[in-house]
């Protein structure tokens, strides 16, 4: 089956296994914004544990828009917030320059700027493909209708890693949170680094027998 991956900012390491074996995917057409998934959102492991690191999206009248961006949280916050969770991870201080310089050039800074999600998230999935040098290409077919397998991610739930197992790997703050599973692929990144990540993104995350 095709997996159908919505575009997301930093994806989970469930929709990278996806895009990433041999079966194929297609993006969600149009970038179908739904509120309350993981679209502007993206779960990181913190010093409270399981954190969501969210990205103000801007009411739009017209349903059928692109979802834009809003200044509500400054990208400085949420950046601080990024700092404040991979600080001290292994990887953190050779990525950080190209981290701030993608959160200020996508993200809106003052006011009434906007700007669109799918720029941001598009961003962010380039940049981690070409870290891992993977190639991510997706399909040119026509989108299937939705199903309620694990590969077709449309679903928040999955989406957001039912159906998915998540192997244990290092994180900073494991040793009082314990271990946070279905976390954006920057966790993985921070700690395991690209090379780590990019041999073992088949097992960090793997389809859960019977998950339909």
């Amino acid at each position: 089956m095709t997996a159908v991956l919505p575009m997301t900012p930093f994806p989970p390491m469930h929709w990278w296994h996806l895009a990433t074996n041999g079966d194929g995917f297609v993006y969600e057409p149009a970038e179908d914004f739904r509120r309350q998934t993981m679209r502007n959102r993206m779960v990181i492991s913190g010093p409270q544990g399981k954190t969501i690191l969210s990205f103000p999206v801007q009411s739009n009248a017209e349903q059928t828009a692109l979802p834009l961006l809003s200044a509500h949280i400054s990208p400085s916050h949420s950046f601080r917030t990024l700092q404040s969770a991979y600080g001290g991870a292994p990887f953190f201080e050779h990525f950080e320059d190209e981290l701030r310089t993608m959160w200020l050039k996508y993200l809106p800074n003052h006011g009434a700027e906007v700007k669109p999600l799918k720029a941001f998230n598009a961003a962010t999935i380039e940049w981690v493909a070409e870290l891992c040098k993977w190639t991510v290409i997706p399909d040119s077919i026509e989108v299937p209708e939705f199903s309620a397998s694990s590969k077709d991610l449309r679903d928040k739930h999955r989406l957001a890693g039912r159906g998915w197992n998540f192997s244990r790997y290092t994180q900073i703050f494991e040793g009082s949170n314990g271990f946070v599973p279905g976390c954006s692929i920057l966790d993985a990144l921070m700690t395991l680094g690209p090379s780590a990540v990019r041999e073992q993104i088949n097992f960090l995350a793997t389809e859960a027998p019977n998950s339909n």
